[in-house]
Parts: structure tokens; sequence; C-alpha cells
């Protein structure tokens, strides 16, 4: 039988409005990113699997129960003849009436495992969203939302299921379990 897939999940902003960093620039000129007139957003909910790589994701308006229950629902759709082991935060809507009662429904599907509050630092997939961030959406002004999420998608495509390429998660002392210096 294959070990349960270990899923850490989390949802993250990605906004029109550029993400600023770090950038080359010649000595005594200041590099100038515009901006749009009105932010835009949308939330990306995902999961990366911590065997795999394996990213699942879905992209909605708004953190809401409804759209992480469909988030939910893609996963074990995804994971389909498995049991999910789910590491989650626990975000307000992440507690829904609908979403409790979808997961006591499903729980032969899926299993939660609740982060104590706080600790963004325990959930892998925070550095996939850092990374995504600094590589991908960072200084970079996007013409409409679709371009945003487009070059999310993008980027999630380069390292989605490659765990050879995300070096920037799962390569650190605390995943490795060595004590830092």
């Amino acid at each position: 039988m294959p070990p349960k897939p270990l899923v850490f999940q989390d949802e993250v902003e990605i906004h029109r409005h550029p993400t600023l960093a770090r950038a080359w620039a010649k000595v005594g000129t200041q590099p100038q990113v515009p901006a749009p007139g009105k932010n835009e957003k949308q939330v990306v909910y995902g999961g990366v699997d911590y065997a795999t790589g394996k990213i699942t994701h879905t992209i909605a308006a708004t953190k809401s129960g409804t759209n992480f229950l469909l988030f939910l629902i893609l996963l074990v759709r995804v994971y389909a003849g498995q049991k999910v082991r789910l590491v989650c935060d626990n975000g307000r809507f992440h507690h829904t009436k609908a979403v409790q009662a979808w997961l006591v429904a499903h729980r032969d599907q899926i299993e939660i495992y609740w982060l104590p509050p706080y600790c963004p630092s325990l959930n892998l997939i925070e550095r996939l969203w850092g990374h995504l961030k600094r590589t991908v959406l960072a200084n970079v002004l996007f013409r409409t939302l679709d371009d945003l999420t487009a070059a999310f998608r993008t980027g999630v495509a380069r390292v989605n299921g490659h765990r050879d390429k995300m070096c920037f998660m799962f390569d650190h002392d605390d995943v490795l379990g060595k004590k830092a210096a």
C-alpha cells in the first residue's frame, strides 16, 4: 500500500500592484516599477505534496469557506483512492460549518492536521509562495488580472512535480532535521 500523501496547504494573495524585490540598477539610478491606479487581486488556494513536490491549486476572487471547500474537493479528486494528510493553518474560513460538515463526510479521504496559530514557519508551502513572489511576480506590472494569473500558473508549472527543483522549500536545516549551528 503506498504511503498516504502529506500535503502542506495555504492561501496566498497575488496582486496586480507589483511585489517589490531587490533589483540590479546602475549606480546612481533608481529603478522604477509602475503601479496600477487600482489594485486588483486573486487568492490562490494551494497544496504541495511533501514527497513529490506536486502542486495542486485553485484561484478565486476571495478567501472564503466556499472557495476553500472547492480546493478540498479538487484535492481529493487529484488523490482519488488515497487518503490525504493535509497540514493546514487555522484560517477562519477553514472552520465554516460547510467545510467542517464536508470534512466529516469525507474523513475516509482526507485528514487535517491543524497548525498552531501564528506559525507560518511550520508550513512549507509558505516558502513556495515566497519563491514565486520573488522570482515570477516581483517588479512587474501586469496589464490585467488574467496576465497576473497566467504568470503565476507559469511559475507553478516550472517546479510542479519536480521536488529536485524546489530546494528553496526542502533544503533547509529545519526540514532536514539538522540543528542550526
